[in-house]
């Protein structure tokens, strides 16, 4: 079994996508919001509440809009409609 010593160890990290929720990964001034970063913290969309307002549009407004906010490859926008089913079979935004 081959084992890496520190200096290995560090340059293979060196490309490794810094974690969004550890704290020592996020820049100095947010770290006292980290909670907020906290994935497993939502789980779910907040219950409704008295200010919840809904937006309702004219009558004669489209229900569709064909507007792209940036051209994307086959790839990205498959892998866009399965993050989207993903979150909105979880409850986490909804249509």
């Amino acid at each position: 079994m081959k084992t890496m010593d520190n200096k290995e160890q560090d340059n293979e990290e060196i490309g490794k996508e810094p974690d969004k929720t550890n704290p020592e990964d996020l820049p100095e001034y947010i770290r006292p919001f980290t909670h907020l970063f906290n994935k497993k913290k939502f789980e779910k969309l907040p219950e409704r509440c008295g200010w919840d307002h809904e937006i309702n549009l004219m009558d004669e407004a489209p229900k569709e809009l064909n507007a792209k906010a940036y051209a994307m490859t086959l790839k990205e926008k498959e892998a866009l409609n399965q993050w989207l089913d993903k979150q909105l079979k979880a409850g986490l935004i909804m249509e």
